[in-house]
């Protein structure tokens, strides 16, 4: 059976996402901050629909409304329902784990266009390893960085980047709408910035870490493996575990990545589509 999640059903969610928080991470922090109910002004707020087999809730997927769609789930029963939603939903992005995605994305063969297919690894640490930071630089939060500076940054990294569409006015929510331990921290040279680094989402046992960026000019200088690692040293001291994804043809960040204490749990899928 397939419906629509509301608040009475979160301690079953709960318990689901319990059982699987290494690979639920977004799901849960999301769930944790917005609730399950659909707030249509928050990009972070979706809505939520589980697959029920025996009673039991066996999958999740989420529909955000910032146009991103995460599903899990632990039987494939729940594919046909999930394909079926994906189908009649309008959506950008799909994301998580490629055992999960794949078939979904098999099951939106001949109704969606595929503009892009990020195949990445989906990297854990337990224990950041710190480098070494030059003294020429400086680590601040965002909050503390000339304003018209770090959303001009951040645009451009999302731009050129990530090659999304974004604007200051996004920018500026990326820095003000953030639950607490979702940190955001820039690496400054001279006051300029050069590198960005954020956790996107936090549970109460993992966080992620994501819209890592450094500007071309200043790139293969260690600057986001230094972000990252101050990121993991302010998770670890929390009592929780750092992941984050990286692309599978992006091997310079994933050595980097490597060096300071990540290793491989699990492949991972960005699929990107038009609308």
């Amino acid at each position: 059976m397939l419906r629509l999640l509301t608040g009475g059903d979160i301690n079953e969610v709960r318990l689901y996402l319990e059982r699987n928080y290494l690979e639920s991470v977004v799901l849960n922090g999301n769930i944790t901050r917005c609730g399950l109910d659909n707030n249509r002004i928050d990009r972070r707020c979706g809505d939520y629909y589980g697959y029920f087999q025996a009673g039991l809730l066996q999958g999740i997927v989420a529909f955000y409304n910032l146009g991103s769609v995460i599903p899990h789930f632990e039987s494939p029963g729940a594919v046909p329902g999930f394909g079926e939603l994906l189908r009649q939903r309008r959506f950008e992005v799909l994301a998580g784990m490629k055992r999960v995605v794949e078939p979904l994305n098999l099951a939106l063969r001949g109704h969606k266009r595929i503009l892009d297919y990020e195949d990445s690894n989906y990297l854990l640490n337990r224990e950041s390893k710190l480098p070494a930071v030059p003294a020429s630089v400086r680590l601040v939060n965002a909050g503390e960085v000339e304003r018209s500076a770090a959303l001009g940054f951040i645009v451009k990294a999302y731009r050129q980047g990530f090659s999304r569409r974004f604007n200051h006015e996004l920018a500026a929510k990326l820095i003000d709408d953030r639950s607490p331990g979702e940190d955001f921290i820039f690496l400054l040279e001279d006051d300029v910035p050069k590198a960005q680094a954020m956790i996107q989402v936090t549970t109460n046992r993992v966080s992620q870490i994501g819209g890592v960026y450094t500007s071309e000019s200043s790139r293969q200088q260690g600057f986001c493996k230094i972000l990252v690692a101050e990121l993991g040293r302010r998770i670890q001291q929390a009592g929780k575990i750092s992941v984050l994804t990286v692309r599978k043809d992006n091997s310079p960040a994933g050595k980097a990545y490597q060096a300071i204490g990540f290793a491989h749990y699990d492949d991972y899928l960005v699929i990107k589509y038009g609308v």
